[in-house]
């Protein structure tokens, strides 16, 4: 599917229509960072338009995914978060490279968590968790395939991944305390068990959220 206008470049936020509070992009910067450091090789973005009513989000992901200029090299480890804010709802693409490391449930979760951030207008809040989000579930799985390779060698197995040795165990740290911070929780659930995403606003699970998300992995 094609669109009259051009894709734009990916960059950590994408608001052709202004819709974010002023200074957003700046309260990710930290998030963002860590998310970068602990997988390089990983890039992520977050666009906010209003479609058509008879225009595909998953489409119009798909084909900004795609599409976009300067990004030939990243694609296929770029994750992609589109909001259309005329149907209310989220979706996210990723690149091929990445498909392998998502489980769908649990970026489920963290779209769920960010959407009901959105309804409530807490952008910073909902961005920012799911960068963490995003941090976790990516170390989490990055571990695994470690794992995996370690009892089954394989010449190519692990060769765009990062060395996790140690990571899970700070990364847990680091996450407790953001649970904590935002829950109060004294026990929060470790990394090591991570068979779930954890909720991170009680509203989630009282109400339904106006924004609807789903999370499309396709391989670009």
């Amino acid at each position: 599917m094609a669109f009259p206008f051009s894709a734009p470049p990916l960059q950590l936020l994408i608001d052709p229509s202004g819709l974010l509070p002023p200074g957003t992009s700046r309260r990710l910067q930290k998030a963002y960072r860590r998310l970068r450091r602990r997988v390089p090789q990983v890039d992520i973005s977050f666009c906010f338009v209003w479609l058509q009513p008879d225009v595909s989000l998953e489409n119009f992901a798909f084909w900004m995914h795609n599409t976009a200029p300067d990004t030939d090299s990243q694609r296929a480890w770029q994750l992609l978060v589109v909001g259309d804010r005329t149907s209310g709802q989220l979706t996210m693409t990723s690149g091929y490279a990445l498909e392998p490391f998502l489980k769908l449930e649990l970026w489920e979760a963290a779209l769920q968590e960010l959407a009901a951030c959105l309804s409530d207008e807490q952008w910073k809040e909902g961005l920012n968790g799911f960068l963490v989000d995003a941090r976790v579930l990516l170390t989490a799985a990055w571990h695994e395939a470690e794992q995996l390779r370690l009892r089954i060698p394989h010449p190519r197995s692990s060769a765009s991944l990062p060395s996790v040795q140690g990571a899970a165990r700070e990364i847990e740290h680091e996450y407790s305390q953001h649970l904590s911070t935002r829950q109060g929780l004294t026990n929060p659930p470790v990394l090591a068990d991570a068979a779930a995403l954890p909720t991170r606003a009680s509203a989630a699970e009282t109400r339904s959220p106006p924004v609807k998300p789903q999370a499309t992995i396709r391989t670009s």
